[in-house]
């Protein structure tokens, strides 16, 4: 079945979810990121800024059956293409949020469907914590209807090095292991990146790291990079490309720096871009 152009105004099923130490510790510990703060539970524990992709997912995962035209096998084909979160504050360790959704946009691209979903996450007293664009290409989904929404995510092919050069750079491994610890301690469950049967059967070759996996490596080197703490990330956003194997390396870019916005990209072993049009932006300015 196809995916309908009525989709667009849906909402989906709110949840409330509560964060606690150990959750946000694990969530670090799984991208890995050893900075002494985000383990810091006899002081200030830091909450790293990509943590609401964990809760964001049980908000996802709780509303697998939308009247969008899809059947559930169909929905199952969708790819994390796209990804634009705001912070307005950072996140507090044990607090609640309810997370409220609805798709916001739908269009087509010659590999399948496309999906804006826009996630708002507010506290006990109603205040907006954090928004997010989630965006998706169901493969091989057909489309029905004219796009409607205006859609701020944009699959990129990621076939082709990039020739942009880097201020500075970091390569890191990507071990057998990762998928698998990053799937248990971010709490965020698909097959298709720890099970070879299951991948296969998704049409790939073998299982690959999550996009928000290597999103968050992203964001804890470069932040590093650019000398700047967790803490004042406000927004990160970016496009995902190329898959990242298993066993494999991976090269996080640090392109540009502007006032507060940094400017990035991941490259995966064979050059193509992994994630692509990268920017995180600060608090303040790392020039002043």
């Amino acid at each position: 079945m196809p995916l309908r152009e009525s989709a667009v105004g849906h909402q989906l099923e709110p949840i409330t979810t509560t964060f606690d130490a150990r959750w946000v510790m694990a969530f670090a510990a799984g991208i890995p990121d050893d900075r002494p703060e985000l383990y810091a539970t006899d002081g200030d524990l830091v909450v790293h800024p990509l943590f609401p992709v964990a809760p964001e997912w049980e908000l996802l995962s709780a509303n697998r059956s939308l009247p969008n035209g899809m059947t559930l096998d169909e929905a199952k084909r969708g790819v994390h293409v796209g990804h634009d979160m705001t912070l307005r504050r950072p996140l507090s360790v044990g607090e609640s949020v309810t997370l409220r959704a609805s798709i916001t946009a739908v269009g087509s691209r010659s590999a399948g469907a496309t999906q804006d979903t826009t996630i708002v996450a507010v506290d006990s007293v109603g205040e907006v914590v954090w928004e997010t664009c989630f965006s998706s290409l169901f493969l091989g989904v057909e489309f029905e209807g004219s796009s409607a929404g205006e859609s701020a995510g944009s699959p990129t092919r990621g076939d082709s090095p990039t020739v942009i050069a880097a201020i500075a750079s970091r390569t890191l491994v990507v071990r057998l292991v990762d998928a698998h610890i990053y799937s248990e301690c971010a709490r965020i469950w698909n097959p298709i990146h720890t099970d070879v049967v299951a991948a296969r059967a998704a049409g790939l070759v073998e299982p690959i790291l999550h996009g928000t996996a290597t999103l968050a490596r992203a964001v804890s080197a470069v932040v590093d990079m650019a000398g700047v703490p967790l803490v004042d990330v406000r927004r990160i956003a970016c496009r995902f490309g190329a898959m990242v194997p298993l066993g494999s390396n991976i090269e996080i870019r640090l392109l540009a720096v502007d006032g507060s916005t940094l400017r990035f990209d991941v490259l995966e072993q064979h050059g193509r871009r992994a994630i692509a049009d990268g920017v995180i932006e600060i608090v303040g300015s790392v020039l002043g």
